[in-house]
């Protein structure tokens, strides 16, 4: 049984949320004041901690900030009643995991308590979500603390079960093939086979008989039988990486894969089905591309029953130090390469990098700069960020209009050995007006 602590000083408010949960199957223990919260959340068995804004003794935001320091693992709801942009931004970057505002909708609460505890066992099963100031490398862990990063949590701990399609959409480098292994080994048929194919690496007439399989003498250089991924991935999940790439042709197999769950291979007659969780990926926006024409709508319908949006790295900056301290500690795992201290200058230049590539990215320039670094601390020198030396060039030719429009009309006066006539006819401007100009530039 899972135990709550509530921590409220309005007895009204405590005593309500007590009874409610209760009947809701949880154990609950309650505090009334700022230190007693602290107390009883770090020295009994807490799974959830409700946490309200305004305590006496020490208010919600002091509280949050010791558990988390102690127990950074404890999922912390913020309640209270200044529900507004500020306090909701202050108790997220402090480590709460949500907010909500009173009066408190219950209903609503039942919901944000159910999604935590299916994250809270998700994680227990297999993949680590970190959100911790100092994550530790291990294999197969989601590194983030940001909002939007927790409600992917969220997500991949609701469906993680179902059979249901799952759609993610970001861009190249968010890391949607690690949310589609997260969905798949943390469901109960994580035991079964799990299989991604990248579609846009494979011509359409390969890519056919990747996923579907052929019958001897289908094609040229067919000499036996091959079994496609979707038999090959029975019971398990097929991972679709980049499926706007897919042909129309190919596009009407697997609607009617997802309608039916059923198939033929390439130059066969059998029609074979197979119990397989799909789960697609694609760093364009399908939906734009079904009402373009570019993308059938009926299968953008069929994939689209659970949609997972990752953020881009420039989206959720507070993840980057977090992001940094995880690949050095992957890079000290790889290589036996200790580099332990990270400089503010190069902090900033991380934070301040616009990350096209995203967190693939950025563990690439933190795995150069490890091997570049001469002894334990990362230097700014070492991360050689692209862009860096384009952005200096730019920077030295950047110049008010009027100092570029004064040298381009002096150049032209020198080609024409300061004919005024011809200077104005190449410039495009009458006589007056370069008058004008050279008197205003100083140029008589």
């Amino acid at each position: 049984m899972n135990t709550i602590l509530i921590a409220d000083d309005d007895i009204a408010i405590r005593r309500t949320l007590e009874l409610h949960l209760t009947e809701e199957g949880y154990s609950v223990v309650t505090a009334a004041n700022g230190p007693n919260a602290v107390e009883v959340a770090l020295e009994k068995e807490i799974d959830l901690m409700l946490l309200d804004l305004r305590l006496s003794g020490m208010d919600g935001f002091e509280v949050l900030g010791q558990v988390k320091e102690r127990r950074p693992e404890l999922p912390v709801v913020m309640i209270t009643a200044y529900d507004d942009m500020q306090t909701a931004i202050e108790a997220i970057r402090l480590g709460a995991i949500d907010h909500l505002g009173k009066p408190v909708d219950l209903d609503h609460l039942d919901q944000v308590i159910a999604k935590i505890f299916d994250m809270s066992a998700l994680a227990r099963k297999g993949v680590t979500f970190c959100d911790s100031a100092d994550p530790p490398f291990e294999q197969n862990i989601m590194v983030g603390r940001s909002r939007s990063m927790k409600e992917v949590y969220k997500t991949i701990g609701a469906v993680a079960d179902s059979r249901a399609t799952v759609l993610i959409q970001g861009e190249s480098g968010t890391g949607k093939e690690m949310v589609a292994r997260a969905l798949h080994f943390n469901s109960s048929f994580r035991n079964r086979p799990f299989i991604a194919v990248a579609c846009a690496s494979l011509a359409p007439s390969l890519l056919e008989s990747e996923l579907f399989g052929h019958e001897r003498g289908a094609f040229t250089g067919a000499h036996r039988t091959k079994p496609g991924k979707f038999e090959l991935a029975q019971g398990g999940t097929l991972f679709l990486d980049e499926i706007s790439e897919t042909s129309p042709e190919i596009q009407v197999k697997l609607l009617r894969f997802l309608q039916e769950r059923e198939f033929e291979r390439v130059g066969g007659v059998e029609t074979l089905k197979a119990d397989v969780r799909v789960i697609a990926a694609s760093n364009k926006e399908l939906s734009a591309l079904a009402n373009a024409g570019e993308f059938r709508k009926d299968l953008y319908y069929r994939l689209n029953v659970v949609t997972l949006f990752l953020p881009p790295l420039r989206e959720r900056r507070d993840d980057i130090l977090l992001l940094v301290k995880f690949f050095l500690g992957k890079m000290r795992e790889e290589t036996g390469k200790s580099v332990e201290l990270v400089t503010q200058e190069t902090l900033t230049m991380l934070q301040e990098h616009s990350w096209p590539g995203n967190v693939r990215e950025l563990e690439n320039t933190i795995r150069r700069a490890v091997l570049l670094s001469h002894g334990n601390i990362l230097l700014p020198e070492s991360l050689h960020l692209e862009g860096e030396k384009e952005q200096e060039r730019l920077a030295l030719t950047i110049r008010p209009l009027h100092e570029v429009e004064r040298e381009h009309i002096e150049n032209v006066l020198i080609y024409t050995g300061y004919e005024k006539k011809r200077a104005a006819e190449i410039l495009g401007i009458s006589r007056p007006t370069l008058d004008r100009r050279l008197k205003e530039y100083g140029l008589e």
